[in-house]
């Protein structure tokens, strides 16, 4: 009999999106950094046959000892964490490269693993444009409140903020965040984290609002063609969404 390929054992991707992952680091220290103050910068990439990055996990030690990187560190993160991350920078997650149970997560997928979404139910399938492409963004038609006014004040606050789109996919909500030319790495993560406190403390849960940056030109042109900016800084205009909200 021969030996299983890669994939051959992957579990059902259900099955990994409340699971934590073990993710290598660009350190070999020994040490295990607080994965919140990590950017997805500190995460080491693999490279597949075509030559094409992707962020690397692994579902137990045993997996990272056989196939990761030798002698890296690594972070433990659950794995809507990493999705939601990896959703930010727009880069696919492989998990466990070159084993069994290798299984890669395509980046149209990420915004509906982040939010809890299963993407086998009809209204996640009907979202991606095909399999595995970017999910359908909408404008809506309400902005419930006290929600979008909390979320006007942090942009107001946040200096790093230039244009925010806030749109909704399938039943959650993504925030399109457009920074200013000099922002530096850690900026992201600073607006990711405020806008997560609001969704938490007026959604109910920060899985409800997938924040992401919006660097590529494709990306941010998506976000463009469905509405207007919910937020602009430069010239003090506010796109129309900012004025639609509901109870």
């Amino acid at each position: 009999m021969s030996e299983p390929r890669p994939g051959d054992d992957a579990p059902r991707l259900d099955l990994i999106a409340d699971a934590e992952l073990l993710v290598p680091i660009r350190s070999s220290s020994g040490e295990a950094p607080d994965p919140e103050r990590l950017s997805t910068e500190a995460y080491r990439r693999g490279t597949d046959e075509a030559g094409e990055r992707f962020i690397a996990a692994f579902s137990t030690l045993g997996v990272l000892r056989d196939f990761g990187p030798p002698g890296s560190d690594h972070v433990r993160i659950s794995a809507r964490d990493l999705f939601e991350r990896a959703d930010a920078v727009q880069e696919r997650v492989v998990i466990d490269p070159g084993a069994p149970s290798q299984l890669e997560v395509a980046v149209g997928v990420l915004p509906f693993l982040a939010a809890g979404i299963d993407t086998n139910r009809p209204d996640a399938l009907r979202a991606r444009r095909p399999l595995g492409g970017m999910p359908a963004l909408e404008a809506p038609e309400q902005v419930p409140e006290p929600f979008g006014r909390e979320l006007l004040v942090a942009f107001g606050e946040l200096q790093q903020v230039e244009r925010a789109w806030l749109l909704r996919v399938g039943t959650s909500w993504t925030a399109g965040i457009q920074l200013i030319p000099d922002a530096v790495l850690g900026d992201f993560d600073a607006v990711r984290n405020r806008l997560h406190a609001v969704a938490t403390e007026h959604l109910g849960s920060r899985r409800m609002l997938a924040v992401t940056d919006l660097r590529a030109q494709a990306l941010r042109e998506q976000y463009d063609a469905t509405a207007a900016p919910f937020y602009v800084r430069r010239g003090g205009q506010r796109g129309v969404l900012s004025r639609i909200f509901g109870g």
